[in-house]
């Protein structure tokens, strides 16, 4: 038995060496149903589970706009791509109606006030005009994709690019900044910082765009990272004001700029939703093994509560936040960290190390990197009022699960090259330990 284990932990990895073959047609049935699974899912949260549940229409129009515009497309993307322009330019255009039409209709419903976007736009950058403050923020993230797709492109006059990035940084600044938008304490200086961070990654992409540099033959290089680091700055335009599905328009992009164009396929990057049985058995199988270290690890450091454990919880709540964990929280987090950061960390070793180094070392190499950098990013986690861990502890404590959970995120995805088992794996994880044990877990719903 130990034997067999060894050779599988050894050989199984390796797959993640190779570039895999997809089946369109069923990854396109997989969207639609996780999209229907994931519209009612947040339905339900919003009107039945929210700690002030909304009212129906409201909680109809939210959940629509959290998987149309934030979640639809990343699971649809996963299809063929013939033509990432045509695809770049739809999408860019359909975002801006579509956050123009659910902004409008929510500001139309008669329960706005339950949006979380409403109070903060209402005054974002002048004082008590919604609509005007909701055409501003519109153009400001107009400027903000047009500039990550204008980078990408050589041909594009400097003079041209540098106006949408000052149209950029100027909604970032206003929208971010205490003394002008009304929304915030004349002490909120954050525009102050992230004004000029952004126009220094802008400078850097400029720069590379306008020199040939020499690539990594074997991915992605050098070259990528003021694209993958403007891709998700796009954050900031959905946090000011607060967007429920922020997020997920981050990772569109970083998903069409890098995946989808950086020429090297979606193959290489392992980026598919496709179902195959032989996924599902090892899904359940990693998901029983990482229960035995997680459970028994997180109760002894004080971070699962085994006095808090609930035996009998409410089948809706524990489909609710399955479901919202995967799609919400895994599908971000699985994109980012396995399709992107750990295919990053295996073409660097591979590049680097050559034939020197066994598929092994360069497979596992990938994995627990991944999961380390993984880890140390959630340390800025902040405990609720029942964690009775100082800030530290748990901080330290949190890193420490969150990286020994990756390990099997990372292990899923290099098994099996498809994102749908990591995506499945990290929402029963999550949801288990906040819905049973009643963990600290920000649920970010």
């Amino acid at each position: 038995m130990q034997n067999a284990v060894s050779h599988w932990l050894a050989t199984a990895p390796q797959a993640f060496l190779r570039s895999p073959q997809f089946c369109s047609s069923r990854e396109q049935q997989m969207a639609i149903a996780a999209c229907g699974l994931w519209f009612w899912a947040q339905f339900l949260y919003l009107h039945y589970l929210s700690p002030n549940p909304w009212p129906w229409l409201e909680s109809l129009v939210e959940a629509a706009a959290v998987v149309i515009i934030g979640g639809f497309p990343v699971l649809w993307w996963a299809r063929g791509t013939p033509d990432f322009d045509k695809i770049a330019q739809r999408w860019q255009r359909r975002l801006l109606l579509s956050l123009g039409l659910y902004i409008a209709i929510g500001l139309a419903l008669p329960g706005a006030t339950h949006f979380p976007w409403h109070q903060r736009l209402t005054s974002l950058i002048l004082s008590d005009r919604a609509g005007l403050n909701g055409l501003i923020f519109l153009g400001g993230v107009w400027a903000m994709v047009r500039v990550i797709f204008l980078l990408r492109d050589k041909k594009t006059p400097t003079p041209v690019l540098w106006a949408w990035i000052s149209g950029a940084a100027l909604y970032l600044f206003l929208s971010h900044r205490g003394l002008i938008a009304p929304a915030f304490p004349q002490a909120y200086t954050e525009g102050l910082i992230i004004t000029p961070v952004y126009l220094l990654l802008c400078a850097w992409g400029d720069w590379q765009r306008r020199h040939r540099l020499r690539a990594t033959p074997t991915g992605l290089g050098v070259q990528d990272i003021p694209l993958i680091a403007l891709s998700l700055f796009s954050l900031y335009w959905f946090s000011t004001p607060y967007f429920r599905f922020g997020p997920l328009v981050a990772l569109q992009l970083f998903i069409l700029v890098i995946i989808l164009g950086s020429g090297l396929g979606r193959s290489h990057f392992g980026y598919s939703f496709e179902p195959r049985w032989r996924d599902a058995r090892l899904l359940a199988a990693m998901f029983l093994v990482a229960l035995v270290p997680l459970v028994s690890l997180g109760s002894l450091l004080g971070f699962l509560p085994l006095a808090a454990f609930n035996w009998t919880p409410s089948p809706l709540r524990v489909f609710v936040y399955v479901t919202l964990f995967a799609m919400r929280v895994g599908i971000f987090e699985e994109v980012i960290f396995r399709s992107g950061l750990m295919v990053f960390l295996r073409d660097l070793l591979r590049h680097y190390g050559g034939d020197r180094q066994p598929p092994v070392v360069t497979t596992w190499g990938a994995i627990l990197l991944g999961a380390l950098l993984f880890g140390l990013l959630h340390g800025g986690n902040e405990p609720n009022a029942d964690v009775q861990l100082s800030l530290i502890a748990y901080r330290g404590v949190y890193m420490l699960m969150a990286t020994l959970a990756s390990i099997f995120y990372c292990l899923a995805f290099a098994c099996t090259q498809r994102l749908w088992t990591g995506v499945l794996l990290h929402g029963l994880v999550d949801a288990i330990a906040v819905v049973f044990f009643g963990a600290a877990l920000v649920a970010p719903f």
